[in-house]
């Protein structure tokens, strides 16, 4: 990239521009405004969800590698980064943005966690998940049970290689993205479905009924569905502001810090059970994991502790 030629007046005329539109000022009446205890809460459970996995793995051990978790970590940084996104938003006066992001989240920590699963033998074998999504073609039924299987006839190497690097399953179902007619054997898994299966793998220990997991899913649409009160002008309205300034509105701003607690209370505890083998294998692992209880505890992540606790 060269500078030669830059037009350094049009770009501050424009960063300058852009900087008013990022809504700093409501960032700063947001944070002098709001309850401390809840955002504290709420932006230090996304930075301990981003750092689980690595004090879940264990250094010690020479047969253990990131890539063997791939396909998970790959959706959970871009789910950290999400929630960071999904906080700034909020911040700045963009609630529904960040309602937005929040479901995105969700979305990717849940279907992060079957793509990881799906890539491992132990899991994939008792899935009826990928039996149940199927697809005519030909007039033929085909499910996704039905692509791997395919899959694996054709290179039986193919499933080592996804106990080595879960990530390689992408690569295998990247064609059925791009294929109109084979999509829908991805597109039509429900996240209902996905939220029922990784509770019978034991991926949302120890929540007891999964249903609680779709009822957040649930509420996170209701907020972003384009319902005139769900909207950021009817918000306003509702709370007897201005409807068309971007302003700060406290009640919406800390019930959306509880929303993102709780959901990094759920992330938390698909991490640790994704990462099950690695902290099993590990003593040490495990000491440091109890080590920041009292930190999760302070941070009200009661699903993270309970969890931490069956250890």
């Amino acid at each position: 990239m060269t500078l030669e030629g830059v037009d350094w007046r049009n770009v501050r005329e424009v960063f300058k521009h852009i900087l008013g539109e990022l809504g700093i000022e409501n960032l700063s009446t947001s944070l002098v405004k709001c309850d401390y205890d809840k955002l504290r809460k709420a932006h230090n459970s996304i930075h301990m969800f981003i750092y689980i996995p690595v004090l879940c793995f264990p250094e010690e051990r020479r047969d253990v590698s990131w890539h063997q978790h791939s396909a998970f970590i790959i959706y959970q940084w871009e789910a950290f980064y999400t929630a960071h996104r999904a906080l700034i938003e909020a911040l700045s006066g963009y609630y529904n943005a960040a309602y937005s992001l929040l479901r995105v989240t969700l979305e990717l920590i849940l279907k992060g966690a079957l793509w990881e699963c799906l890539a491992h033998r132990k899991y994939r074998d008792s899935a009826w998940i990928t039996r149940t999504s199927g697809i005519k073609v030909d007039s033929c039924k085909i499910t996704l049970l039905d692509w791997f299987n395919d899959i694996f006839k054709l290179n039986p190497r193919i499933e080592d290689e996804f106990e080595r690097i879960s990530a390689s399953i992408y690569d295998k179902i990247y064609p059925l993205l791009e294929n109109p007619e084979l999509g829908g054997l991805i597109n039509r898994i429900r996240i209902r479905d996905v939220i029922k299966q990784l509770f019978e793998w034991g991926i949302l220990r120890p929540v007891e009924n999964p249903d609680t997991i779709y009822e957040m899913y649930r509420y996170l649409s209701r907020e972003v569905h384009v319902m005139p009160n769900r909207t950021d002008i009817g918000r306003r309205i509702l709370c007897g502001g201005e409807p068309f300034n971007v302003e700060l509105l406290v009640e919406e701003l800390e019930k959306l810090f509880e929303q993102l607690n709780r959901l990094m209370d759920i992330g938390i505890i698909v991490e640790l059970n994704i990462l099950e083998d690695w902290i099993n294998g590990s003593e040490r692992v495990k000491d440091k994991l109890k080590k920041i209880v009292p930190d999760l505890k302070g941070l009200q992540l009661i699903n993270a502790v309970q969890r931490i606790n069956m250890l």
